[in-house]
Order: structure tokens, then sequence, then C-alpha cells
């Protein structure tokens, strides 16, 4: 069973599956290159990826071919490591069955799944990971993730919460020159689209309720003002209540140009209807009018990455704001591999170690986490990493 590294240092040794892709890639390279890992093995279903990316990190990364659908072959490689990152998707096919074999094996987990259905069925396996005496963070990715910890820092400024909301930018869809083919949709789009199509859970009325995305709302944030956002279904409403149970409300939200929404809407109606499937409903938002830049409106006044949470301090009713002032360069590589690096490294050293499974916000500390994250970042800024601001209501 892992327990421990057998590194006389205490490093630890680290299995990184789908290592070659887009967001472990990012992961395995700050790694390799951290006093606590002892090695870094990039674990890939394609073994040539795994063992050019391998080569270019050094003598630290080991390359491994992977199917993770292999039970046996998923066990043999979580034998030979403490903590194993899981960036593999489809998460409601895999993020469960990699959870259960790190548990039976006894080694640490995270991941960066952003469905919210498999975090429920990861969260059914928390007394399972207590008695095994492993750590598991779900969700250790920009949104969620870095968007929870956003949350933590805002909810802490309170005495109690009332509700918290955490929100992201969309759009940056390619922009297609006239008769230029409509091209496949990739793994982020589908997901966004299924994400705006599908039932999905929030929490509402201090209780987690059934609910529809793309559902219009007002939402502040302080210093500048009331903005619409729309709803999304993502892990975030269903992990950060257990954190602060009093919450009442807890959102995930979009924050884009009414145009793009608009049509998103239009699109999800179709979808719900039985006309088009997820991938159809992607390939048809590329042809909807006034979607991308001033002609589908206004941009929105918020932030691109915040939380907002609403509660009390000293018997008045409070509202936080907080963004990142300090982030990686903004794709989604960076955005979602560095937040998941650093937790490990946190949890390397020790600072994550909370046996059961967790949202980042149950087990990570956001002060640390931003300060390690902005060392990420080239030519950092003197001063604050955050930004938290409250205004009273």
């Amino acid at each position: 069973m892992t327990t421990t590294s057998t590194d006389p240092n205490g490093r630890k040794r680290v299995l990184v599956i789908g290592g070659a892709g887009e967001m472990g890639a990012y992961a395995c390279r700050v790694l390799a290159k951290a006093d606590e890992i002892e090695n870094v093995v990039v674990a890939d279903r394609d073994g040539t990826r795994a063992a050019q990316l391998s080569a270019d990190l050094g003598p630290r990364a080991v390359a491994l071919q992977l199917d993770i659908s292999d039970a046996d072959a998923l066990a043999d490689a979580l034998e030979d490591v403490d903590i194993v990152l899981n960036t593999a998707g489809p998460f409601y096919r895999f993020g469960r069955e990699v959870l259960s074999a790190a548990i039976a094996t006894r080694t640490h987990y995270l991941d960066i799944c952003d469905d919210w259905e498999p975090t429920l069925e990861m969260l059914e396996l928390d007394d399972a990971a207590r008695a095994a005496g492993i750590t598991a963070v779900i969700g250790m990715g920009a949104s969620p993730g870095t968007s929870n910890l956003l949350a933590m820092l805002a909810m802490d400024q309170c005495d109690t919460v009332d509700r918290v909301y955490t929100a992201w930018r969309a759009g940056g869809l390619t922009v297609l020159a006239p008769g230029e083919p409509i091209p496949e949709p990739n793994a982020a789009l589908e997901h966004w689209m299924h994400n705006c199509t599908e039932a999905i859970q929030i929490r509402r009325g201090g209780e987690y309720v059934d609910a529809w995305a793309l559902e219009e709302i007002p939402l502040t944030y302080p210093g500048r003002g009331e903005d619409v956002v729309w709803v999304c279904g993502h892990p975030e409403p269903l992990t950060l209540p257990r954190v602060r149970p009093e919450v009442q409300e807890s959102l995930n939200l979009m924050t884009a140009r009414r145009g793009l929404m608009e049509a998103m809407i239009r699109i999800a109606q179709r979808v719900r209807g039985g006309e088009l499937d997820v991938t159809e409903a992607c390939r048809q938002l590329f042809r909807e009018p006034d979607t991308y830049g001033p002609a589908a409106g206004r941009a929105p006044i918020h932030p691109n990455l915040f939380a907002v949470a609403e509660g009390t301090k000293d018997g008045k009713g409070i509202r936080v704001g907080t963004q990142p002032i300090v982030l990686p360069n903004a794709n989604m590589g960076e955005m979602t591999g560095y937040p998941l690096a650093i937790a490990t490294l946190m949890m390397a050293r020790g600072q994550v170690d909370q046996p059961g499974v967790h949202g980042p916000e149950g087990v990570v500390d956001a002060e640390s986490y931003f300060e390690e994250l902005a060392q990420l970042v080239e030519d950092r800024p003197a001063g604050p990493v955050v930004e938290i601001v409250t205004e009273e209501i």
C-alpha cells in the first residue's frame, strides 16, 4: 500500500494521469522542477507523447503508457507513487473510478473535475477516503479551483454568509472569416455546451435544488456596480456550503456580452427539445450572428474571474468581492495545470493533509495558494496578489 515516499529527503513520487495533455503537461512542468518531488510519472494513453514530454522535462520525469480503463494497470501504477493527479476526462466516466482506485492503494489524490455530477459521486467516497487515511482534492483547476479559494477569501471576511457566488468570463470563440468552414468542436467547447444545456444542481433556500443553466440574474461586485450574469452548471455551489453550512444561496455564474449568451439560450432550447445534440449545438454556435466583439453588446463590467460573498460582519450587512491581481498567462493549460501543481506541492509538504474528499476550499489555505501561484508569473509586480473589496449592504 502507498503511504509515504521512500526518498530519504521525504520527496514525493507523483503520477499525472493525462500528463501529456494540455492541462496535465503544465502541471508536470512545474512538478519536475520542484524540490519537493522525487519523480513525476507522465502517464498517458499516448505513450509517444508521454515519452516526448518526459524527455523534455529531464531526469526526474518518467513516461508511462497507461489506459485508465484497464483497472489492473491503473492499480499497478498507483502502487508505486505517493500522489496521483487525474487530468483525464470525461470525469463522469473516470472520476469516481480513479478516486476509488486511489483509495484502495492509499494514494493521495487531486483532479481538475469541473462537472457537478461526478463531483457528487466522488464526495460520496469521503468516508472511504477517511478510513484509508488519504486526502483527495477534487476540482483543483481554475473554475473550480482558484474560484473556490477566491470565494473562501471572501467568506472569511464575513461573520455569517448568506450568499456566495463564483464567476468567470465566457467567450473566446474563434471568429470565422466569410466562407470559412465551421471547425470541429473541441472538448472544452462541448463541455461548456453540456453544462449550459443539461439540468444542473445549485444551492437555494439553504438546500440543493435542481435547476437549468443560463438563468439571467443581476449581481453586484463592490466598487464596480451591478451587471447581469448567467447561471452555469459547475461544482463550486455543491462544495462551498460544506465549509459554511449557513450559506442559503450558492451559484456559479458566467459574465459575457449579451449577444453570446442570447445565442446560447436559443441553442439550449433546441438541445433540450431534442433538435440538436451537444456536438451539433457547438457547430450551431459558430453560425449564430452577433456573438463576438461589439456586435454582441457591451463588455461586462465585472472581472474575468472572481467571487462575491454577502452576509454580515459585526452585525451589519456586508458584500465582499475578490479577484486575483497576479495570475499566470491566461491560456487554458496554465490556468488549470498550474493550480493543480501548486496544490500538489502544498500536499507534498504536508500543508494539505486532512483525510477525506474535499473541494479545494476545504483543505487548501487560500492565502498561501495565491502567494505560490503568483511565483509562477514572470516579472511579478510588487504588492498584493488578490484584490479584496468590501461594502456595506
